[in-house]
C-alpha cells in the first residue's frame, strides 16, 4: 500500500514548487525518512514517481528526491559499464574511536556516530577506508549494495579520462577547445583552454549557483532540462546538450575566478568522445573501470541524444564510489588491477591549484570554505578543494561526496537526500586531522 502522504499530490506538488521558487527545499515534516529507501517503494509510489520526476521536482530534496536518487534508471536512459574483473573484497577493520569525532553540524555540536543516525541528517551512507580496509561503514538509508546518485561526485570521472587522454598524447591542455572541436568553433568556447575548463574558470555564463538553478533560462537549467528530456519552460523547445552548451556567452575573461558549473563538465564529455572517437562510457570501461575490482557495474546516465551527464548522473555502491577514491591512494593495489591513476595525475590536482584570491573571487569558493572550516588553497581539476596537506575533496548535490588523503592513504565516502551539504563537510577534516590516520 502507498504510505499516507500528509499531503495531497496537488497540495504536495504546489509546496514543492513555493520551496524551490523562495527557499530551494523542502520542510523537513514533508519528507520521508531515509530508511523508506531501504525499505523500498510500493508500484504505486513508483509510478507516481516517475511520473513527477522533473527537474524542478527533484531538486527540492522531497520524497521524489528519496526515490530518485537510487532509481534514476528508471527515469534516464543508462549504459551500464560492468565490473570486468573480479571483485577485489575490501577487509574490515572496525575503529569504533572514529564514531566519537566530533563537529558542529546545523544540529549543534554532534559525533559522527550521533549526526549519521540522526533522522534530521538524511544521511544514506557513510564510508571511511584506510589503508585498504572498511575502519567505519554505516548505512542508515541503503542495503549497502545499493546503487545510488554521486551527483556533483562525479565530475573527477570527467577529469581523469581528460588526464589519461593527456598521457596519451590525444590532449594537450594548453590547446583550446577551438583546436579539437569543430563545430565549437564561433562560440564562446573556442578560445577556452582546456586547463581552465578543467579548473572551472571559463569565464562563461554556465555558472551554477542557487540563483542559476532557479533561472529556467540559464545554461545551467537549460542543461537540466535538456538531460531530462523536458522542454525549457520558457520557450517550450527542446534542445541537446550540445546546443545548450554552445549557446553560452563570455562574462569576463577566462582565469579570473572558481565559476562552477556542471556545463563545464558536460564540456570536457564531449571533448574526450571527440579526440578518441568513442563514447564516453566506453571510454571509461576502457580506461578505468575494467581494471577495478568492484563490487558491481556503475551507471551513467544518458540525456535523449545520449551524452553521458557524467557532471552528475552516475550511480554506483558506496563502495564503489569509495573504491574510485581509492585509485588516488597508495593502497589503489587493494582494488585495481593496475595503477589507473598515476603518481604524475595526483600531483596535477595537488601543485595545479590556482591562488586562493581566484577561489574566494567566486560564489562557491566562499560557501565550501566556510562549510569545510579549514584552510583551502583553492580548487583543482574538478575537485572543489585542494587542502595544503595534499588532501582533496568533491561535493555532490544533496550531500554527496568523496574525500582524498593519498598522504594519509584514506578516503572518506557518504551518500545523502539532504540540502544541508555543511554539516557532513564538517567532519572531513576533523576525522582526517584526528591524528587516527597518521600526520
Amino acid at each position: 500500500m502507498p504510505r499516507n502522504f500528509a499531503l495531497t499530490a496537488a497540495a504536495f506538488m504546489g509546496l514543492v514548487v513555493a520551496a524551490i521558487l523562495f527557499t530551494g527545499a523542502v520542510a523537513v515534516s514533508e519528507r520521508l525518512p531515509v530508511a523508506a529507501a531501504k525499505d523500498g517503494f510500493s508500484v504505486s509510489e513508483v509510478r507516481d514517481f516517475v511520473n513527477r520526476a522533473t527537474v524542478r521536482g527533484l531538486m527540492a530534496g522531497g520524497p521524489i528526491s528519496l526515490w530518485w536518487t537510487t532509481n534514476v534508471a528508471k527515469k534516464m536512459p543508462t549504459a551500464i559499464v560492468p565490473r570486468r574483473t573480479e571483485t577485489m573484497p575490501l577487509a574490515n577493520a572496525p575503529m569504533p574511536e572514529i564514531g566519537n569525532i566530533t563537529a558542529k553540524t546545523s544540529f549543534g555540536d554532534m559525533t559522527l556516530d550521533a549526526w549519521v543516525n540522526d533522522p534530521r541528517s538524511f544521511a544514506q551512507g557513510f564510508i571511511i577506508i584506510h589503508r585498504g580496509q572498511i575502519v567505519y561503514e554505516a548505512y542508515p538509508g541503503l542495503k549497502s549494495d545499493d546503487a545510488h546518485m554521486w551527483a556533483s561526485t562525479a565530475k573527477p570521472l570527467a577529469s581523469l579520462i581528460i588526464d589519461k587522454l593527456i598521457d596519451k598524447g590525444l590532449l594537450d591542455e594548453r590547446k583550446t577547445i577551438g583546436d579539437y572541436m569543430p563545430d565549437f568553433r564561433g562560440t564562446a568556447w573556442e578560445p577556452i583552454t582546456i586547463k581552465d575548463i578543467l579548473d572551472m574558470t571559463t569565464g562563461l555564463n554556465a555558472e551554477e549557483n542557487p540563483a542559476t538553478r532557479r533561472d529556467p533560462n540559464s545554461i545551467t537549467s537549460r542543461l537540466f532540462y535538456a538531460e531530462l528530456g523536458e522542454p525549457t519552460p520558457t520557450t517550450s523547445k527542446m534542445e541537446t546538450v550540445r546546443e545548450v552548451l554552445k549557446d553560452a556567452k563570455p562574462v569576463r575573461p577566462a582565469g579570473m575566478s572558481f565559476d562552477y558549473g556542471s556545463g563545464i563538465t558536460q564540456a570536457l564529455v564531449l571533448l574526450a568522445e571527440e579526440v578518441s572517437g568513442k563514447t564516453f562510457s566506453d571510454l571509461f570501461d576502457d580506461l578505468v573501470w575494467s581494471k577495478v575490482g568492484s563490487s558491481g557495474p556503475i551507471q551513467l546516465h544518458l540525456a535523449p541524444d545520449g551524452t553521458a551527464a557524467v557532471h552528475g548522473f552516475v550511480s554506483s555502491s558506496l563502495r564503489d564510489m569509495a573504491r574510485f577514491g581509492m585509485l588516488y591512494t597508495p593502497s589503489w593495489n587493494t582494488v585495481a588491477t593496475e595503477r589507473v591513476v598515476t603518481p604524475e595525475i595526483v600531483e596535477r590536482i595537488r601543485k595545479g591549484v590556482r591562488p586562493n584570491a581566484f577561489y574566494m573571487a567566486g560564489v562557491e569558493g566562499p560557501i565550501l570554505a566556510n562549510a569545510l572550516s579549514d584552510a583551502i588553497l583553492s580548487n583543482s581539476r574538478q575537485w572543489d578543494a585542494v587542502f595544503p596537506d595534499g588532501d582533496f575533496y568533491k561535493s555532490g548535490f544533496m550531500a554527496q561526496g568523496l574525500y582524498v588523503s593519498p598522504g594519509r592513504d584514506l578516503v572518506i565516502a557518504y551518500f545523502s537526500t539532504s540540502l544541508d551539504h555543511t554539516s557532513p563537510q564538517r567532519f572531513l577534516r576533523p576525522i582526517a586531522t584526528s591524528g587516527l590516520f597518521g600526520r
